[in-house]
């Protein structure tokens, strides 16, 4: 099983209990000398001392201390999605496979990786991840379902699912998007599911900007383009899953 995760990170001023996670953030800066991300792991009793540290520093009790992943942006202001809840309503994970309106949110230039440091120096992309601001991504929903309204009235033929799949999803992302801060971000990790792609292919994967030259396909009143182009795209997806799960097991899209 491989997880891919949907993440929003809100403004430190617009999170409820600002001065414990003021307090969390500056210490997990001073104990770990960085941010808390996906990608942090933890070794040994390492997470057991900075809780038993964190409590001593604070005084918060340990069973009342709760985490976050959290990032400052190139101007210091700092964002976080708390973590550790049994519902979380910052984040939305998808087994095995990537909901294919996700990626309708972000364009093909704001692709990033996670690295990992392999010994004698070395360093490689571990995971991609896309970031962006939450007012963007709307803009981009909002607009992505105008083309996909007017795909759908061209009758868009026998990938007609697929495209009502994107539409139904698309106003669910929108829904969810805007009960948060809107100077927020919202973050694409491919997590696990970047392990099943080749490590000298990371770099060509653009599901992103397959999807958008689709819509843009769909656009410029080209129908039978865009359809072989979405028709691609979710071979390919497909083809990651079957590698994940080991059958030809389709994944239905959309928030989990």
């Amino acid at each position: 099983m491989a997880m891919s995760v949907l993440m929003v990170y809100e403004p430190l001023g617009s999170a409820r209990d600002q001065d414990y996670w003021r307090s969390y953030i500056k210490f997990y800066e001073q104990f770990r000398d960085g941010p808390a991300t996906p990608q942090s792991v933890w070794y040994g009793r390492e997470y057991e001392t900075f809780r038993e540290s964190f409590s001593a520093e604070t005084g918060v009790a340990g069973d009342a201390i709760r985490d976050c992943f959290f990032f400052r942006d190139e101007d210091g202001e700092y964002y976080l999605t708390p973590v550790g809840r049994k519902a979380n309503v910052n984040m939305f994970t998808a087994e095995d496979f990537i909901p294919l309106e996700w990626f309708l949110m972000y364009r093909g230039e704001e692709k990033k990786y996670f690295y990992t440091h392999s010994g004698w120096g070395a360093v490689s992309r571990d995971a991609i991840y896309y970031r962006t601001r939450l007012r963007d991504a709307a803009l981009r929903l909002e607009e992505a379902g105008r083309d996909i309204e007017a795909w759908t009235a061209s009758g868009p033929g026998p990938v007609s699912s697929i495209v009502e799949g994107l539409a139904a999803g698309a106003g669910s992302l929108r829904h969810w998007l805007s009960s948060f801060d809107e100077n927020g971000f919202v973050l694409l990790n491919y997590g696990e599911i970047s392990t099943r792609i080749a490590p000298g292919s990371l770099r060509n994967e653009d599901s992103v900007s397959e999807l958008g030259n689709a819509l843009l396909l769909a656009r410029e009143n080209d129908p039978g383009r865009a359809g072989t182009a979405l028709m691609a795209l979710v071979a390919k997806w497909d083809s990651i899953n079957s590698a994940l799960t080991g059958a030809a097991e389709k994944k239905s899209s959309t928030l989990q």
